[in-house]
């Protein structure tokens, strides 16, 4: 440490090593000992990725974060072996500081990309991603010819000005602030409501598989109080349970008995043990991990035969941070919706621009063969079909919004983008972040090196799900269809990509949504994607979230028009008279769940809102 630094790789291993030798000693002093040790590398190695990610290409961070996976499986591990309150203590702060950091990284490298068009910021921009890359370098090769005389005094100013250069940039952007503030569990604690509770999953390797333990913090008459729940159920057999339930919901003619089966089978094994640290808490906020977070919670049912959805009010949070207040003021843009797109058209790009495209494969220009290549395992083939129910949806919420509210046209401007003008560039563009954006159109997620023969066979509004291999940038495979992307689809990477007729879950960090108050991706699926320990559910949802809006409603399968248009009407219905989106979409849901025709959890559990 005193020649390279307490970042450097050595050290942790030193660090790893000595926490080994005390747990070997299998005595209470030593592994206490143990666990100190262990929690110093761990918020050590969290500075060290915050530093090396913000240097490392976007296909290569997820391979890094999953190159230290093991590092902290075996905090958690011993984390689990604390005391109770003590456990749950650390077990929150581990979730704030690791879980999601992988996006959260890439959201803010886009947001300085983004930053830079005001020339003002462009250099503390290219200086800040300058002196990060420096500090990341001198990190790992510890002392060079250059420094080795005053390395750690590099290192400390590297850090210095890192530190002023963000403060820079985030007095003009609030959201860059907001993302790089240190978040503590007091803060936490401060601001969890009074009569509430908060669940935070961790999924952790123990013994070669995969188990679950949870955080849980109630407020009890101003009082914090802290617990730990491990589940005794490991993951591999959780994860049987909630795609057994998922499958079920999703069946046509199932039985009654049947769902409810499947239903109290997935409460048993997630809810269940939750119960005694709860105690009589009616309102929980629950961050999922893992495969946790395509299960319907609200579609869980008790002991009594009861939806959770009845019984408790469940907040879904993607991170705890979600619960701090945001010094972000709202939006100032109205209602802004694209809805059933025009998928054939031939007129969104230039048809000279295909000509061209075409003049040079047939030449066989070496940059259009590596092009070619890049995307032969990609998107080019991709067809969709109509969706003339995501037209009449987006008509019918326009017409809400006119008929509930008419004084708000005066107010802001509601907008609304069908057919041929509901292109990619319409959200690309965005320069004023609306109130509320509504996306009606097919939602897709490609596996990894998908080959055109091995499309997904079914495209109604549908996508798949699978676990990425290291390296691998599923933020690249999951997205959104719009207008012309089944003639653009065989030349995408060719032509312009703010407006191919896909926007891309990355592209989507590019747009400025800040202030936004609820973004709903009306399209199947669109809550899926790669699922990875310790960063949620990495594809659509967790980019509409970083790139500002505050909440978004996505579903977890493929979805009927009809269905959906009963949901999304009483859900506007109570958004335009004041409600909150949690509020107006979880009375919507319990009206469903009390009629005849919309009753069963297949159509009401479908979208689940996640964020503030």
């Amino acid at each position: 440490e005193q020649v390279l630094g307490n970042q450097h790789p050595y050290t942790f291993e030193t660090l790893n090593t000595l926490a080994d030798t005390l747990e070997a000693k299998k005595e209470p002093v030593a592994l206490q000992e143990a666990f100190a040790v262990r929690k110093e590398g761990f918020l050590r190695r969290t500075e060290f990725l915050n530093r090396m990610l913000w240097a490392t290409g976007d296909n290569a961070r997820e391979g890094y974060v999953r190159l230290h996976r093991e590092e902290l499986n075996t905090y958690l591990s011993l984390v689990t072996r604390q005391p109770p309150e003590a456990g749950g203590r650390e077990l929150l702060d581990v979730a704030l500081k690791r879980k999601g950091l992988l996006l959260k990284i890439t959201a803010e490298m886009r947001q300085v990309v983004q930053m830079a068009k005001n020339p003002q910021l462009e250099l503390i921009g290219r200086r800040l991603t300058a002196a990060r890359k420096r500090l990341a370098a001198l990190t790992l090769s510890g002392p060079t010819p250059e420094t080795k005389d005053n390395h750690l005094q590099v290192i400390h100013e590297l850090e210095n000005t890192v530190d002023k250069l963000q403060l820079d940039l985030g007095r003009a952007s609030k959201r860059f602030r907001r993302s790089v503030d240190p978040v503590t569990l007091e803060k936490l604690v401060e601001h969890l409501p009074e009569g509430t509770a908060l669940v935070d999953f961790l999924v952790y390797g123990e013994q070669g598989r995969n188990r679950l333990v949870a955080g849980v913090l109630r407020r009890d008459k101003e009082k914090p109080v802290f617990t730990m729940v491990p589940f005794r159920t490991d993951m591999d057999e959780m994860q049987k349970v909630i795609v057994n339930y998922r499958t079920v919901i999703q069946e046509e003619n199932v039985e009654p008995d049947d769902l409810t089966k499947a239903g109290q089978e997935s409460y048993d094994v997630v809810w269940a043990p939750l119960k005694a640290a709860l105690d009589k808490v009616k309102t929980v906020y629950v961050v999922p991990d893992g495969m946790l977070n395509i299960l319907p919670f609200n579609a869980l049912i008790d002991e009594d035969g009861v939806y959770l959805a009845k019984s408790l009010d469940l907040h879904m949070l993607t991170s705890s941070r979600d619960l701090l207040p945001t010094e972000i003021p709202a939006a100032k843009g109205g209602l802004l919706i694209l809805a059933g797109p025009d998928y054939d058209s031939d007129k969104v790009v230039d048809r000279q621009v295909i000509e061209d495209i075409v003049g040079k494969r047939s030449a066989g220009s070496p940059e259009m063969k590596e092009g070619m290549r890049a995307f032969s395992s990609g998107m080019r083939g991709l067809h969709f079909d109509p969706l003339p129910g995501a037209e009449k949806e987006g008509k019918l919420i326009i017409g809400q919004a006119q008929a509930l509210n008419p004084s708000q046209e005066q107010q802001k401007e509601n907008r609304i983008f069908l057919k041929f003008d509901a292109q990619e560039k319409v959200v690309q563009s965005i320069e004023t972040p609306p109130e509320v954006l509504h996306i009606a159109t097919h939602g897709f997620f490609l596996k990894p090196d998908d080959s055109l023969k091995k499309r997904l066979l079914k495209m109604q509004r549908g996508g798949e799900m699978n676990i990425p291999p290291p390296g691998d940038n599923p933020l690249l495979r999951s997205g959104l269809a719009f207008a012309g992307i089944n003639g653009n689809a065989g030349y995408l990477g060719e032509i312009d990509t703010r407006n191919d007729g896909v926007l891309t879950a990355l592209e989507v960090l590019g747009i400025d949504l800040t202030g936004t108050r609820l973004t709903i991706l009306s399209a199947c699926e669109t809550g899926l994607g790669e699922i990875h320990e310790g960063e949620g559910v990495y594809g659509l949802r967790r980019s509409f979230q970083e790139a500002g809006s505050e909440a978004v409603i996505a579903s977890l399968w493929e979805v009927s028009d009809a269905g959906t248009q009963a949901l999304m009407t009483g859900l506007y219905k109570r958004l335009l008279a004041g409600k909150t989106p949690h509020e107006a979409l979880r009375e919507a849901r319990l009206e469903l769940m009390e009629s005849q025709e919309w009753s069963y959890p297949y159509i009401w559990s479908a979208f689940m809102l996640v964020g503030k």
